[in-house]
C-alpha cells in the first residue's frame, strides 16, 4: 500500500465522516508532435540534457506560430511545458542576433525568481538573463539595462520603474522582439485593468522607438482566453488552447468538517481540519502544500501546525504569504526548492507556475473562488508525473457547501472567463497622466491607448496636470505620476508595519483601517502583534508583540449614493439596474472574541476617517406590494433584505468572474434616491472591474441560484452556509432567513 492509500484509507475511517467523495482522475498520456524545422541545435541539444527528446503538440503550435510573429496565447494546465513555447523562440532569436532583446512580466517576483533559473538551466551564453524588479540593488539596475537581453520582471516595476525611465531603457526597446505575459489568467480584475493600459504604454514606446515586438501569453485554462489576451494587449492574437501534456493519476478528497451545532447548522474549523490533513501528508513524508485565502489564516494554520510538530522538525515546515520583506521570501524560497522543507502554508501567492519540484500533496484550505484557481492549485502537486493527492476542505461558505453536494461540478464544470474594465474612468485617467508624462499625448494616442484615455485627458487638463501645446499635451508636474498608482490595489496609499523600529510588512489604506487600527491583533509568521498605534501622518501601523487568547473583528458602517443609472428594467414589479455608484464606508468599532469558542469579551469604539470611492454594481428596487406579499412586517423586512444581500454576493462567482471578497453590499428598508426597499451589490473597487455588466445580465437566474441556496441549506435561522457572511461589518446583525426566501420566491413568482 502506497503512503497516499494509507492517507486516504485513514481519513476514510474518520468517525464523523467528514471525507465526503474521492475523485478519481486518470493518468493522461502525451501527444507529441515534431516542429518543422527543428529546434536550433545548441537549444535542441541543452534540451536534451534536462531530459526534453521531443515536443508536446502545443508546443510545436504556439512555437511555430511565435517564429512568424503571430502573436499568441497558450493556455494548458499545470505543468503542461507552456515556459518551453516562449523559451524556445526566445533563444532560437538571440542564438541568432544576440542584440535582440526580451522582456517577460509575471505577476509575482516568486515567479520571476524561479524563471530566471529556468533560462540559466539552458546554459545557453548568448542568453544574458536577469531579474528587475523592486527587489533589484541599485548598483545591479545599470548594468542589467546595459547588459541584460532577456529581463524577467513584474507589472509594478514596469509601471514604476521602466516605462517613465524609457530613455534609459532606449537600446532596450528599440531591439525588443518579445513580450511575455505568463500567469495570464491572474491579470483579471482591477488589476489585470491596471496592466491592460501599463502593457498599451509598452506598445507605444516601442513604435517610438522603431520596435514592433510578438507578444506571448502563457494561462491556466480559462474561459475566455482570447478575449482576455486582446482586452489587455490591444492587438488580435493566435490561441493555442489544446494541452497535449502527460498527467500523472491523482486522488482529489473533498472533506467537509463535521456539524458542530445542529440548530445553527455550525460546522468545524476548516483551518483546523486542513492542518490535520496536512499534518497526516508530511508525517506520511508526502511533501505538501497548503493554500489558504488570506495572511491571516496561513498564519494561524502555520502556528498551529508547528505547535504539534516535534521539537526537533518544526523547521520542516514554513508559512509564505504577500507582505513579507525580500529576504524573508528569498530564504523560504531557497528552502522550498532545495527540498529542505516538507510543507508550506501559503496564500496564493504559491499557487502560480513556480516549479516548486516534486511536490506529492496539496491541500485547500476552502474553495478558492473559480474552478480555474481550483484547478491550478491542485495542478501543483504531482508535477514530476507521479501520483499525488489533493485535499478540499470546504468552509462554511455557500459555494464552499454547494460543492460538497454536488462534487461533479468541480470536475464537470467549465471554468470561468477573466474580465477587466479598460474603459474604468480611474484607470484610465492615472495611465492618461502617466503616459503623458513618458511622452507628450496627441489624437493619434486613442487608437492604442483607448477612447477612455480622451477623456481622461481632458479631465487632467481641468486640474492642470497636463498642458497643451503645439496640439500635444504635456505632464506639467514635477511630480513622477506612476509613483502615485497602485496598480495592484485600490484602497489608497501604503502603510507600513513596523515593531521595534523594524519592518514587518505592509498594508494599503483599506486593509490600514480594517485590519490595523488600534487594537487590532495582526499576526506575522506564526507570532501575534498587538496594534498599539495607527500614525496617519506617517502611514505607519505600529505594533507590539503580544501572548493572548482572543482575535478582532471590525465593524463597519456605509453609505451609498447613485450617481448615474447605465441599464434598467424590471423583474417582474422589482427594478433592476446597473450603474455608478458612490459608497462611503467608516470602520467605527472593533470587537474582541476568543479563539476557538468565538465568545464575545468586548466592543471598543473607534474614530477613524471614512473611505470614499465610486464603482458600478447592480440594485434591486422593491415595492411595499412586493414586501407586504412576501409577509413582511416593517420589523423584519431589514433583515430579509440583509440575508438576501449575503447570500446574492455569495452566489455572484457563479454568474460573474468574481470572488465574494471583490463583492460589497448594501441593503435597505428604504433608500432616499430610490424611494423604497432597495439591495445593492457592487464593485469593492473604484471605477469597477466588469464584473457588474455580468452581473446585470444574470440578473434573473442570479435571484433563481440565491434563493435555492438559502432554501436548500438545512439550518433553521441562518449560518454561514447561507446568510451570514464572513466579512459583514455589521457582525451579520439583522439577518432573517425565512424572510429573505419568501422575498426572492413573491419576485420570482410575479416575474
Amino acid at each position: 500500500m502506497t503512503a497516499i492509500d494509507q492517507v486516504l484509507a485513514g481519513w476514510g475511517d474518520d468517525e464523523d465522516g467528514s471525507l465526503v467523495h474521492v475523485e478519481h482522475l486518470a493518468e493522461r498520456a502525451p501527444i507529441l508532435m515534431d516542429l518543422d524545422p527543428p529546434l536550433n541545435p545548441l537549444l535542441a541539444a541543452r534540451l536534451a540534457d534536462k531530459g526534453i527528446d521531443r515536443l508536446y503538440r502545443h508546443q510545436v503550435q504556439a512555437i511555430t506560430g511565435l517564429r512568424a510573429g503571430r502573436d499568441t496565447v497558450v493556455v494548458a494546465g499545470t505543468a503542461a511545458g507552456k515556459t518551453l513555447c516562449y523559451q524556445a523562440p526566445i533563444a532560437e532569436t538571440l542564438l541568432t542576433d544576440p542584440r535582440s532583446t526580451a522582456l517577460l512580466l509575471y505577476p509575482t517576483k516568486a515567479l520571476a525568481q524561479d524563471q530566471l533559473r529556468s533560462f540559466g538551466d539552458l546554459r545557453i551564453p548568448e542568453i544574458r538573463a536577469a531579474t528587475y524588479d523592486g527587489d533589484t540593488a541599485n548598483q545591479d539596475r545599470v548594468r542589467i539595462r546595459r547588459q541584460s537581453n532577456v529581463v524577467l520582471t513584474n507589472p509594478d516595476m514596469l509601471h514604476v520603474g521602466v516605462l517613465p525611465s524609457h530613455a534609459q531603457w532606449a537600446d532596450f526597446i528599440h531591439r525588443l522582439s518579445y513580450v511575455v505575459i505568463d500567469e495570464m489568467h491572474t491579470f483579471k480584475g482591477i488589476f489585470g485593468t491596471h496592466v491592460a493600459m501599463i502593457l498599451r504604454r509598452l506598445r507605444r514606446l516601442c513604435a517610438h522607438y522603431g520596435s514592433d515586438p510578438t507578444f506571448v501569453f502563457g494561462s491556466a485554462t480559462i474561459g475566455n482566453p482570447g478575449e482576455l489576451a486582446v482586452a489587455l494587449c490591444g492587438k488580435p492574437v493566435e490561441v493555442v488552447a489544446d494541452d497535449a501534456s502527460p498527467r500523472g493519476e491523482q486522488w482529489v478528497a473533498l472533506w467537509n468538517p463535521p456539524i458542530v451545532d445542529e440548530h445553527l447548522n455550525k460546522r468545524g474549523s476548516a483551518l483546523a481540519d486542513s492542518v490535520d490533513l496536512f499534518l497526516d501528508l508530511v508525517r506520511a513524508d508526502l511533501n505538501t502544500i497548503a493554500f489558504t485565502r488570506s495572511r491571516r489564516a496561513t498564519e494561524l494554520m502555520f502556528r498551529m501546525a508547528s505547535d504539534r510538530m516535534p521539537q526537533g522538525q518544526k523547521d520542516r515546515i514554513a508559512p509564505y504569504r504577500a507582505g513579507y520583506l525580500a529576504s524573508q521570501r528569498r530564504e523560504i524560497e531557497a528552502r522550498l526548492f532545495s527540498g529542505r522543507l516538507a510543507g508550506v502554508i501559503a496564500t496564493n501567492a504559491l499557487e502560480l507556475g513556480i516549479d516548486v519540484g516534486g511536490l506529492d500533496a496539496a491541500v485547500l484550505t476552502t474553495f478558492p473562488g473559480t474552478i480555474s484557481s481550483f484547478r491550478q492549485q491542485a495542478g501543483r502537486a504531482g508535477r514530476r508525473r507521479e501520483s499525488s493527492v489533493v485535499a478540499l476542505v470546504a468552509g462554511e461558505d455557500a459555494l464552499d457547501q454547494y460543492f460538497m453536494s454536488h462534487p461533479g461540478e468541480l470536475f464537470t464544470r467549465a471554468p470561468e472567463s477573466a474580465v477587466i474594465n479598460p474603459s474604468n474612468p480611474f484607470v484610465a485617467e492615472a495611465h492618461a497622466a502617466c503616459a503623458a508624462h513618458e511622452l507628450p499625448l496627441d489624437l493619434d494616442d486613442r487608437d492604442m491607448l483607448g477612447d477612455a484615455m480622451e477623456e481622461a485627458a481632458n479631465r487632467l487638463v481641468q486640474q492642470g496636470h497636463l498642458r497643451l501645446k503645439d496640439h500635444r499635451l504635456y505632464w506639467a508636474r514635477r511630480t513622477r505620476p506612476a509613483a502615485l498608482v497602485d496598480i495592484r490595489s485600490s484602497g489608497g496609499p501604503t502603510y507600513v508595519i513596523v515593531a521595534d523600529s523594524e519592518a514587518l510588512g505592509t498594508f494599503d489604506e483599506e486593509r490600514a483601517f480594517s485590519d490595523g487600527h488600534p487594537g487590532a491583533v495582526y499576526l506575522h509568521q506564526g507570532d501575534t502583534y498587538v496594534v498599539d498605534a495607527l500614525d496617519l501622518q506617517r502611514r505607519e501601523v505600529r505594533v507590539t508583540g503580544a501572548a493572548i487568547d482572543y482575535y478582532t473583528q471590525p465593524k463597519t458602517e456605509k453609505d451609498l449614493e447613485v450617481v448615474d443609472v447605465l441599464a434598467s428594467r424590471s423583474i417582474g414589479d422589482v427594478g433592476h439596474f446597473h450603474g455608478v455608484v458612490r459608497v462611503e464606508t467608516a470602520v467605527v468599532a472593533y470587537q474582541k472574541r476568543k479563539l476557538g469558542s468565538r465568545e464575545l469579551i468586548d466592543t471598543i469604539p473607534l474614530d477613524l476617517p471614512s473611505t470614499v470611492f465610486e464603482t458600478e454594481g447592480v440594485w434591486f428596487t422593491i415595492p411595499d406590494r412586493v414586501l407586504e406579499e412576501a409577509d413582511l412586517d416593517p420589523r423584519s423586512i431589514p433583515g430579509a433584505l440583509h440575508a438576501a444581500e449575503h447570500a446574492g454576493i455569495g452566489m455572484m462567482p457563479l454568474m460573474a468572474i468574481c470572488d465574494r471578497w471583490d463583492i460589497g453590499g448594501l441593503s435597505t428598508n428604504w433608500h432616499p434616491q430610490t424611494g423604497t426597499a432597495t439591495i445593492f451589490i457592487y464593485e469593492a473597487v473604484p471605477g469597477g472591474a466588469g464584473i457588474s455588466p455580468v452581473a446585470f445580465e444574470a440578473g434573473t437566474s442570479h435571484l433563481r441560484a440565491t434563493g435555492d441556496a438559502i432554501r436548500s441549506c438545512p439550518c433553521t435561522s441562518g449560518c454561514p452556509s447561507c446568510v451570514q457572511s464572513p466579512k459583514c461589518g455589521n457582525y451579520n446583525d439583522p439577518l432573517d432567513k425565512q424572510g429573505a426566501v419568501r422575498l426572492i420566491d413573491t419576485i420570482l413568482r410575479r416575474a
